[in-house]
């Protein structure tokens, strides 16, 4: 395993160590091969000592080789850092929801790849690592720094485990603190009342409509199906019931709600009901002119073939609206449902309340994630959207 032998490559004006690794199964000699260019002031020496020269250089590498081939790691000599990003996009994130996949690619595609994928594997040290992630403080925040950082070791870990690569050495890497992260913000009733007006004849109006009336989690609304959806209730009923939906599901892995405290049936405020049937007559329209390419899958918020919609799809198409409502175009999906914790709290609504409409295991965590927000009082969810917002009195 261990012979190898020297010789000049005109073309490449270098000289090349040619390995032996021994055998691979199908009886096949495996060779392996490292170079090295001598500085200008040995290129017109007599060969010989050009050689001796070369020897010397390419030891280091040519032990690297040996013992890389003793451990059974088989690095490919150009393996970069981004085919082990991509391998592991491709292979690592199986089972995972389209909304953690669709976030990984565009983690690598803007902050691995073009900054620190062009390094070969093997040759990827800790201080290029080091390096890079305090670039990336000086602009990110430190929870991005932190996937971003996470996801890098990851893809090495997986390239580890295939034995494409010695160590980690993102693993060995600190993650820096970068810039504080922008707080989520949630909507005031003015703004929230423009933005209620700005959904007529959108797209996603029916999406931002409901999300911010009921506080759904946006993964939630992504999976709500119509056979979960009660637009009429059963008001002759003793008592009454009223108009619901039931949160069963969310694009999330195994596509089970966060906790079992989310599985919730929640009344719906008369606005959601009303836009709902609206936009349930368009779904039925765009099926009928879609025809066969139309996928069923029960979906109540759909792309126009009746498939599941992205997250990215729909921020673009809640930024469309609040850029019509006059308040920018920076706001986040998530933060339908902060505002409509911070409606509720205004609203007099207590916190216990407020955590069982939304989901949350305890009081605790309300308090916590939405602890700028919250005042300690009593009341209830779509009784409290229906006062506050009437059927469309303050939106019309």
């Amino acid at each position: 395993m261990s012979d190898f032998s020297i010789y000049f490559d005109a073309s490449k004006n270098a000289w090349i160590a040619a390995v032996s690794l021994g055998f691979d199964g199908a009886g096949h000699r495996v060779r392996r091969k490292v170079s090295v260019v001598l500085p200008r002031k040995w290129q017109d020496r007599p060969a010989d000592e050009q050689r001796e020269q070369a020897a010397k250089l390419l030891a280091p590498k040519v032990k690297k080789l040996l013992e890389e081939a003793e451990k059974g790691i088989k690095t490919q000599a150009n393996y970069r850092v981004s085919d082990a990003v991509e391998d592991f996009l491709i292979h690592g994130l199986k089972g995972r929801s389209i909304g953690t996949i669709t976030h990984a690619r565009s983690t690598a595609e803007n902050q691995i790849k073009p900054k620190i994928g062009n390094y070969r594997l093997k040759d990827l040290r800790a201080e290029h690592v080091d390096l890079w992630l305090d670039e990336l403080a000086e602009s990110l925040a430190t929870k991005t720094i932190v996937q971003i950082h996470g996801l890098l070791t990851r893809a090495i870990r997986m390239a580890e485990k295939r034995e494409l690569v010695g160590r980690n050495v993102s693993a060995l890497c600190e993650t820096p603190s970068g810039q504080e992260g922008r707080p989520s913000r949630s909507l005031t009733l003015e703004q929230a009342v423009a933005v209620l007006r700005a959904c007529e004849g959108e797209k996603f109006g029916a999406y931002v409509i409901t999300s911010l009336l009921t506080g759904i989690r946006p993964e939630e609304a992504r999976k709500l199906l119509w056979s979960a959806v009660d637009l009429n209730g059963r008001p002759n009923a003793e008592p009454p019931v009223p108009p619901s939906i039931s949160v069963l599901r969310a694009d999330r892995v195994g596509g089970d709600t966060k906790t079992k405290k989310s599985r919730r049936a929640l009344a719906l405020p008369a606005l959601v009901v009303d836009e709902l049937k609206r936009h349930r007559t368009r779904q039925n329209a765009q099926r009928l002119a879609v025809g066969e390419a139309w996928r069923d899958h029960d979906l109540v918020f759909t792309r126009e073939d009746g498939t599941m919609l992205d997250p990215m799809r729909v921020l673009r198409g809640l930024r469309v609206i609040t850029k019509k409502a006059g308040i920018g175009n920076r706001w986040k999906v998530r933060e339908l449902r902060h505002s409509f914790v911070s409606i509720l709290s205004d609203g007099d609504v207590s916190v216990e309340r407020i955590a069982d409409l939304v989901g949350h295991s305890t009081p605790t965590t309300t308090q916590t994630v939405y602890r700028h927000q919250i005042r300690p009082v009593i009341v209830h969810g779509a009784e409290t959207m229906d006062a506050v917002f009437g059927n469309g009195d303050q939106t019309g």
